[in-house]
């Protein structure tokens, strides 16, 4: 039997700098997603109701 490819390999311990790379990379990722669904939400709800929301929570 096959052992997975990621068990195979070495598990290098992450740099303080890569660490940080990759953290700023996710909250940049998560807040184009939240401004998307945002505005997602605003244009259903202007075409169901015909007026504006006063407030969305996307969290």
């Amino acid at each position: 039997m096959e052992q997975p490819l990621q068990s195979q390999e070495k598990k290098i311990p992450l740099t303080k700098e890569e660490f940080w790379r990759r953290l700023r990379e996710h909250k940049r990722k998560k807040e184009e997603l939240i401004q998307k669904m945002e505005e997602y939400l605003r244009t259903e709800y202007k075409k169901r109701t015909g007026q504006e929301p006063e407030s969305i929570e996307v969290w």
